[in-house]
């Protein structure tokens, strides 16, 4: 499976590449019609973070390690973790229409985006190759403010999203927020436990291509979210 896995690592690459700008259009198209409020329009902006994490790591096939490179994968973390915390404003307008709430929430979130602007910076990368793709990877260089933080957006935002959407699929039968992160949960789990190279080989880690499956199942079904609302 890991063989495989490595083997079709950069087609499929490409693939989640141009589903996220396919889902850019969608959630572009959806916000115009007006219907939704803004959750299309964050999603979106979630969306353009999203391809070009999958561009640069796709592109990691005939890129060279140089420092074009470097700062072109240095923009990932920093995009990362500065778009991530979008998905506290998105679960509260899914959840409620109450200004007051939602003004806080934006505030929190903005704060968290300006940390994660700065814990984006700080991260430390280190070329690693696995298969065919070469990217620059977070190194043990990086401080433990800027590794905590990423490790708190990766979870915190999946879980609150669960937790809406279990309160959503109850009370107005759409089950798609909380496909939304049970998804993007699954999938990181299953990168820690399986994406590890049995020899210890970090280079060889695929903890970052398979937790990418859970990102594309979270676009779908917030995508799926929006339609159905």
């Amino acid at each position: 499976m890991r063989e495989l896995l490595i083997s079709t690592m950069a087609p499929v690459l490409w693939v989640m590449t141009i589903f996220d700008a396919v889902a850019i259009y969608f959630m572009i198209k959806e916000f115009r019609k007006g219907k939704v409020d803004r959750i299309p329009l964050l999603t979106g902006i979630l969306c353009l973070g999203l391809f070009y994490d999958s561009l640069i790591l796709a592109s990691g096939c005939f890129l060279q390690y140089g420092t074009l490179f470097h700062h072109l994968s240095q923009l990932r973390y920093i995009l990362h973790c500065t778009l991530i915390p979008l998905l506290f404003p998105i679960c509260a307008y899914s959840l409620t229409e109450n200004r007051t709430i939602i003004k806080v929430v934006w505030i929190l979130s903005v704060i968290i985006m300006i940390l994660g602007l700065a814990g984006g910076i700080m991260v430390v990368t280190e070329p690693r190759t696995v298969g065919l793709i070469r990217r620059y990877a977070s190194s043990d260089l990086t401080g433990k403010f800027s590794s905590t933080l990423t490790s708190l957006l990766d979870t915190v935002p999946v879980f609150i999203m669960i937790g809406i959407g279990i309160y959503l699929w109850i009370r107005k039968k759409n089950p798609n927020m909380f496909f939304a992160g049970f998804f993007m949960l699954l999938f990181t789990l299953l990168g820690i436990f399986l994406g590890k190279d049995p020899s210890g080989d970090r280079s060889q880690s695929l903890m970052f291509y398979i937790s990418m499956f859970g990102e594309s199942f979270m676009v779908y079904f917030l995508w799926r979210f929006i339609r159905k609302k």
